[in-house]
């Protein structure tokens, strides 16, 4: 387990709904404002009327309409949930670069958002060692039920198209893996949400069936700044 600690400011607010995939309103400080929701996933078990939130606030609002942006919820037990579905690839990249999975120990961070040859989709990550390549895919997991992860909270193609692409790049002779994030602290297991998208759990399976590797780590936040880090937990399961 690791320390890190953000560099930027929270503010608080109060969640009232969700307007539509990337915006909700929120009260901050009694008045009703919009905020960015950086989460396409349906977060019914990160939201709820009357929730806690830790907003970021923009220095500029550009062509945004608002200045804030949802970084966590706090349930009222202290269950904390990163719902930044962006934020976890810069949590991912901690864990690489602190050597905190010893299958990646030797590889190194070259290229991020790596578009492929001949494909439209993109990955999170390119490493490389003396070894070789090694992709990666980042997953954001903020669905907990009964003390399990569950990814996807939504039908993802998106999810479905990466493990097609990171299959092809297996049979291609290279390294592939997906990182799970989980971004809560009350989860003991993750797994795919068979309920959700039976495909996306068959493709994965299929996947880890042919060497696809999988990694997982917790993220606990801790405010006003710190997340602790917790490789390897909690444990993947495709059952």
């Amino acid at each position: 387990m690791v320390c890190i600690h953000i560099n930027f400011d929270l503010s608080h607010g109060l969640f009232i709904r969700r307007l539509n995939r990337f915006m909700a309103l929120v009260d901050v400080g009694g008045e009703n404002v919009y905020a960015h929701l950086p989460n396409s996933g349906r977060l019914t078990t990160a939201l709820y009327p009357g929730a806690r939130l830790y907003l970021r606030r923009c220095l500029s609002r550009g062509f945004r309409k608002s200045i804030y942006s949802a970084f966590a919820s706090e349930y009222d037990d202290g269950v904390r949930v990163i719902v930044d579905a962006q934020f976890s690839n810069h949590l991912a990249r901690e864990t690489i670069e602190r050597d905190l999975f010893n299958e990646l120990a030797d590889y190194r961070v070259v290229k991020e958002n790596v578009k492929l040859e001949d494909s439209n989709v993109r990955l999170d990550f390119l490493l490389k060692s003396s070894s070789g390549r090694f992709y990666l895919e980042v997953k954001s997991v903020t669905h907990v039920v009964e003390g399990v992860a569950l990814f996807p909270d939504a039908p993802t193609s998106r999810g479905r198209r990466h493990i097609l692409e990171l299959s092809s790049l297996m049979k291609n002779g290279f390294n592939a893996g997906m990182i799970f994030s989980v971004q809560r602290p009350d989860a003991v297991a993750v797994k795919p949400n068979a309920n959700v998208d039976p495909e996306f759990a068959d493709l994965l399976r299929a996947a880890v069936n042919n060497g696809l590797k999988i990694f997982s780590f917790t993220a606990v936040f801790e405010p006003p700044k710190t997340i602790r880090l917790k490789p390897n937990e909690p444990v993947f399961s495709l059952a």
